[in-house]
Formats: structure tokens, C-alpha cells, sequence
């Protein structure tokens, strides 16, 4: 009779470790797409079908000056030159003031609002890098000689899931990255990842997000290795589920715990 139980109890336990365990397998899977679906993938776009739209929680440098930009060169060539004119500190003071007022960056905020020097509260969401400098050259010429603009945005980025491991936030310093030049510097695709199984999604004017998928796993992938990726993109590499390792990891310690329970049942049982 005992030895009919601890055999019993030897299947059971296992047994619901076992369920258990299944269910906490490959839990960190997103984005998956239930079988039988028949989800349909946008087409893929090489090149972006828009230029990137401004939006609230974004930031910008702004950089402004007269005659065309005429001081901003000037100041620029003079320090690199060597050019001294009533001083070489002045022009090294002029070269620094440019480069911090370059570095400092205006937050759009949640109204789509931001607050320029000399413009005051300027509308900004949903408008284009050139639209925003065509707007800001128009309010300048007011009161100022063919005033010079350049914006640039400071905090774009695209977030990837490269398999099993860590996620990544990219910053996009060109504004030509490739997704190819994004999974490098997300550390390349792992060993578990799926190259052939790629998602990238993309939010477009109407606030909703386009789903591509990527195959890199051949030659011809090439050319969707070049694509250029978008401020805010989530790319998102599917991996190989890996059942059997995954389970023994989870039921490893139950089973030690077991075996130990076991054995000292065996010794204090008479």
C-alpha cells in the first residue's frame, strides 16, 4: 500500500509541476498572432511614404540667424580658421555661445504647443521638420532680414525587441538609419531569434499603427535590410520557442525539491 502511494505521489507531483510549468513557457512572446487568424501584413515600404510629423513629447533644437545665416558661418569659419579679428577669444566665445544655444531643446508639449525665444507659444505638433522651419522663417521676416532656420529633433528613436533578452531604445542620430544599422546596434540578431521572422510597426497619420514583416534570412532580404526606419518604429524579432530546455529549467527545482522530500520520507519512515 505505501509503495503504491509514493509511486502515486512520484507521477502526481511531476504531473502538475509539469501544467504548471507549461504555462509559464515562452510567456515573454509579444505581438503573437493567434493560428488561424488570417492576419494580413501591410506592404512593405522601402523608403517612408511620409516625412516625420513633430508630436507632443518630442524635442528640438532650434537655430536662428540673420542674413541667411550669414553669422552663424561666419562665426563657425572664424574659430576653425583661426581668423582673430579683435580677438581670438572673441570668436571662440561667439563659436561656444552657437553651440550652446544649438544644444539647448524645446519640449512640444502635450497640447502641441512649445515656447520659442523671440515667438512666443508656437504651435507645433503634426507639422513637418521644412514645414516648421518655412513656418518659423515666415513669423521671423518680420522683423528680421532673411532670417536663417534649422531644426533638428533631438529625440528620435526607435525601440526594438531583439528576441530573448533585453530591449533596446536606439537613437537615431541619421536621418537615413537603416533597419539593418538599427538591429547592429541593438546587438544583432541572437542565437534564438528568428531572422526570417521580423515585425516592424510603424504609426501613421491616422494614429494607427502599419505591421510589416521582414525576412533577412536570405540573400534576397537585402533589399528590406536597407529600408529606412522611422522615429518611434517597434521592431520586434520573433524567436524559436524552446520547449523542452524551458520546462526542465522550470521544473528542475521542483524536482530536487522532491527528490529530497522523498528521501527523507524513506529514512524516517520505518
Amino acid at each position: 500500500m505505501m509503495r503504491t502511494f509514493k509511486i502515486s505521489l512520484l507521477v502526481l507531483i511531476p504531473a502538475l509541476f509539469l501544467l504548471n510549468s507549461c504555462a509559464n513557457v515562452n510567456s515573454n512572446i509579444l505581438f503573437k498572432i493567434p493560428k488561424g487568424d488570417k492576419f494580413e501584413y501591410d506592404s512593405l515600404p522601402l523608403v517612408p511614404e511620409e516625412d516625420f510629423r513633430l508630436a507632443p513629447g518630442d524635442r528640438f533644437s532650434f537655430l536662428f540667424g540673420t542674413n541667411n545665416g550669414e553669422k552663424i558661418i561666419l562665426n563657425i569659419s572664424g574659430a576653425n580658421a583661426g581668423v582673430t579679428g579683435n580677438g581670438n577669444n572673441n570668436n571662440n566665445n561667439g563659436n561656444q555661445m552657437l553651440q550652446q544655444r544649438n544644444a539647448i531643446t524645446y519640449l512640444v508639449r502635450q497640447d502641441g504647443f512649445a515656447n520659442l525665444p523671440l515667438l512666443g507659444e508656437i504651435h507645433i505638433a503634426g507639422k513637418t521638420i521644412v514645414e516648421l522651419e518655412n513656418d518659423l522663417k515666415e513669423r521671423l521676416s518680420a522683423n528680421y532680414i532673411s532670417p536663417f532656420v534649422q531644426i533638428r529633433v533631438t529625440n528620435q528613436r526607435v525601440i526594438i525587441f531583439p528576441g530573448k533578452g533585453d530591449a533596446r531604445v536606439v537613437k537615431l542620430s541619421n536621418a537615413n538609419t537603416s533597419l539593418l544599422e538599427v538591429i547592429a546596434l541593438a546587438g544583432g540578431v541572437r542565437n534564438e531569434s528568428r531572422s526570417n521572422s521580423i515585425k516592424l510597426m510603424r504609426k501613421t497619420n491616422s494614429r494607427e499603427r502599419e505591421i510589416y514583416k521582414i525576412d533577412l534570412s536570405t540573400i534576397e532580404g537585402l533589399k528590406h535590410a536597407q529600408m529606412i526606419v522611422q522615429s518611434n518604429d517597434y521592431i520586434y524579432i520573433d524567436f524559436k520557442p524552446r520547449v523542452a530546455s524551458s520546462i526542465l529549467q522550470e521544473f528542475a527545482p521542483w524536482l530536487s525539491l522532491l527528490t529530497t522530500a522523498l528521501l527523507t520520507y524513506n529514512i524516517l519512515t520505518p
